[in-house]
């Protein structure tokens, strides 16, 4: 903090009260949640401030009292910049596409510049002023809450109904021939990727074996009700390799014997198959094991490249407008308001042509860096996955606070970088009574 200013322990607190209110709110109000509340956000229509997340407006509530507590919140708002250049840079990125849209395309389908790709920073800034404690506190939180919103989309799977009707576009009804739980998050593939990254990043918290691995089982089985594919698979190939690189480190330290990786192996030779049995006679995750295929949903990855067959050179070095990438999607073959360019590095590279497209991918790296650069070994297995699984979607195309929900992931369980559960300690000998001999001889 500024050392030439006394910070306010009161707006601290408060700040990191309204980043905990933020996250809740991301996390629990989704566009369809939004769109029965009446609140247009998702929508062909509505003012402005209807169409930035309600989550945004704590957040920035949450920022102006962490800036105030130190200060003058102008200078110290430079100052956090100043400490963190990669932050600086991504933001600074971020805010320059978002004008160079602006003054191209016009208002129109801008918003997401700010739900998406603008609040995340926000979200750091905040946090980085926040002490351990608080990191913690808001990790637990924010664990719980995933949890809740994993046990409810285990529910509906079960029960074959939606919490919140799944909706799109303002109220527009998806109907799917596999069923897919939203839980409170709304789309499942959304829901599918912050499970994914959340399962990641709680490995570097320190709890005991059986709570980690009760935690692992219920987001592993609620990526199976999501039915998100990549970010199933993925989540559990990364999941897989973790265990064996601790496994190793293990073993070279001495804390396990071969005994140990050896039982542990059969252990799992057993169970898995069991387990997969299980899941497949309840039903769930029927999309992702009966869909490994070239489905329709992977066959619209592949058609969306066909876009650059309708664009000249002009188009492609300075974008065009939300509009006509619309139009596009619907020269190509796909739905309205039902299918998108799921690829949000082919959707920016359309709507800023690729010189907005290289600031793009200049800053959102130099994020995702900073990122790394703070991140344990699941926290980093968590920014990969991310990475992959939001490339087969538009998610940062569009208004998603799956970015956001990340950047807080990271930067909180930084608090338990280095903390280990005490180890037990062990239990003091009895003494030991010894007998005294007498009448010895010489």
């Amino acid at each position: 903090m500024n050392p030439a200013a006394r910070p306010q322990p009161g707006l601290q607190r408060a700040a990191a009260a309204l980043a905990g209110l933020a996250l809740i709110a991301y996390l629990a109000l989704s566009p369809a949640l939004l769109t029965v509340l009446g609140i247009p956000y998702d929508a062909p229509y509505g003012a402005f401030w209807f169409k930035l997340h309600p989550g945004d407006y704590p957040l920035l509530l949450a920022l102006a009292c962490s800036l105030a507590a130190c200060g003058n919140p102008l200078v110290e708002a430079l100052r956090r910049l100043r400490a963190q250049p990669l932050l600086a840079a991504y933001l600074t990125a971020m805010a320059l596409i978002f004008a160079y849209s602006l003054l191209r395309h016009g208002p129109s389908g801008s918003a997401f510049f700010i739900d998406t790709l603008m609040m995340p920073a926000a979200m750091a800034l905040v946090l980085v002023a926040l002490d351990e404690a608080d990191l913690r506190r808001l990790l637990r939180l924010l664990l719980a809450a995933v949890a809740v919103n994993a046990a409810i989309g285990l529910a509906e799977a079960a029960l074959q109904r939606h919490l919140v009707p799944y909706t799109v576009a303002g109220g527009v009804a998806v109907i799917e021939d596999k069923f897919r739980a939203t839980a409170l998050h709304g789309h499942p593939l959304e829901n599918a990727m912050l499970t994914g990254i959340a399962l990641l990043a709680a490995l570097d918290l320190p709890m005991p074996p059986r709570r980690r691995w009760a935690l692992c089982a219920l987001l592993v089985l609620a990526l199976l009700a999501f039915g998100g594919r990549a970010s199933f698979l993925l989540s559990v190939a990364a999941l897989a390799a973790w265990a064996a690189l601790r496994a190793r480190e293990g073993l070279r330290a001495g804390r396990y014997g071969y005994l140990h990786i050896v039982g542990a192996s059969l252990a799992a030779l057993i169970a898995l198959p069991v387990a997969a049995a299980a899941v497949w006679k309840s039903g769930l995750g029927a999309r992702i094991f009966q869909g490994l295929y070239l489905d329709d949903s992977a066959a619209v990855r592949l058609r969306i490249f066909e876009v650059f067959d309708h664009l000249d050179g002009f188009d492609l070095l300075f974008g065009i407008p939300p509009q006509q990438i619309q139009e596009l999607s619907l020269r190509i073959g796909l739905s309205q308001n039902l299918e998108a360019i799921e690829n949000f590095w082919l959707f920016m590279l359309l709507q800023l042509g690729a010189f907005g497209f290289l600031a793009f991918a200049a800053g959102l790296g130099c994020g995702l860096y900073w990122l790394w650069r703070r991140a344990g070994g699941g926290a980093r297995w968590a920014l990969l996955v991310f990475l992959a699984t939001a490339s087969t979607t538009n998610s940062l195309a569009s208004k998603t606070s799956a970015l956001t929900l990340l950047f807080a992931l990271l930067c909180c369980v930084r608090a338990y970088r280095g903390r280990r559960l005490p180890s037990p300690q062990p239990r003091p000998a009895p003494p030991r009574r010894i007998a005294m001999r007498t009448g010895a001889t010489a």
